[in-house]
């Protein structure tokens, strides 16, 4: 693992507001770099460390949380029958199982005892609507994994696009075929038998988590002995792609294996051999927050304990969801950098339909 350890800078979280005497605001170390990925941790106080969330893959484990199938592929039902835990269920979580695979739309809080919820969804495998092999088809078994591509990411949350989720879906499946084959030395294809259109059985290739355990071994170690780190910001191919960060330490611990196999599964997702990148620097990491919280800013309510407030601007949009039981104080706030747009357009009579000019698309 590269450490480079630069000067600690401070970055803005989120701006005064009428609730808040001062700005929230966190320091930056890192970065520790293998291969394409840069990865910087985010260190700051928390307002809610007095409370206790449970991570979605804790409570399936434990069978305090069921998820069960309603036929409907944007939205399923979800119940938490714990007597005490309360249960975070991180947006992009993905639940195995059911007539298709899903993935969870918002961040959502279940309270305890929380009866039924509807859980906003989407499809991460297309075309099954039956039960696969052994598999319960009315109910959802594990969550193991989390959405581990930006293009897919942001057509679920901020597009809320079930096409654009395929599409996404079928883009990381074919990077990853070709990526996989490479650094493992021998030709991979990451699809399963069992369902070819299933990004949880393709995250679960044995090839492809043998290449990810390079990367891992290197990069987990970077939050050892560190008593005070909320969030990680992470780079690929020295462009920044993401942060997540909680008001909540043992919430992003719990969360941070998820969440490293994530970025590294993007990060081998986006491999690529013959490009030379240079690093991403903090004065780029400065202006990426700052970007963030100057958007365009629209609320909604997701459940009774949950809102989502999301700030857009031209590059970068960030998700901060605000936990109504502890006086909507912010738990979780994830930037996004947005990929580049190139608007493609006809440059002679012959393109004019394929593509439409104005089209868009996204490298």
């Amino acid at each position: 693992m590269k450490h480079i350890l630069g000067k600690t800078f401070i970055i803005l979280l989120a701006a005064a507001t009428a609730s808040s005497t001062r700005a929230a605001v966190g320091s930056i170390s890192g970065p520790f770099t293998h291969q394409n990925i840069q990865i910087f941790l985010v260190h700051g106080d928390t307002q809610l460390e007095g409370r206790h969330y449970a991570t979605l893959t804790e409570a399936m484990e434990k069978g305090t949380v069921v998820v069960k199938e309603t036929g409907n592929v944007q939205e399923l039902a979800i119940e938490n029958i714990s007597k005490k835990m309360t249960v975070f269920l991180n947006a992009g979580d993905i639940v195995k199982g059911g007539r298709q695979d899903r993935t969870v739309r918002d961040d959502l809080i279940l309270p305890p005892q929380s009866g039924t919820v509807a859980l906003a969804s989407f499809c991460v495998e297309h075309g099954r609507w039956t039960g696969r092999g052994q598999e319960n088809a009315a109910a959802f078994s594990a969550n193991s994994k989390v959405l581990s591509s930006r293009k897919t990411k942001m057509a679920a949350r901020y597009g809320q696009n079930q096409g654009e989720v395929w599409a996404g879906v079928a883009d990381q499946q074919y990077k990853l075929n070709e990526n996989v084959s490479r650094l493992a030395g021998k030709d991979v294809d990451t699809r399963s038998a069992a369902s070819a259109s299933s990004l949880q059985l393709t995250l679960e290739n044995k090839e492809l988590e043998a290449v990810k355990k390079r990367y891992l071994d290197e990069l987990e170690p970077s939050l050892n002995d560190k008593t005070d780190v909320i969030g990680f910001v992470y780079a690929i191919n020295g462009e920044i792609n993401s942060a997540e960060i909680y008001n909540n330490k043992g919430l992003f611990r719990a969360l941070w294996p998820k969440l490293l196999d994530a970025a590294v599964t993007e990060a081998i997702t986006e491999y690529r051999p013959d490009r030379h990148f240079q690093p991403v620097h903090s004065a780029e990491l400065k202006t990426f927050f700052e970007t963030a919280l100057s958007g365009s800013v629209t609320e909604r309510s997701v459940s009774k304990s949950i809102r989502v407030r999301t700030c857009a601007s031209a590059t970068t949009v960030l998700f901060e969801t605000l936990d109504l039981d502890a006086d909507a104080v912010w738990i979780h706030k994830s930037f996004i950098n947005k990929e580049k747009e190139t608007v493609v357009v006809p440059l002679d009579r012959e393109s004019r339909q394929s593509p439409q000019p104005g089209q868009r698309s996204y490298r």
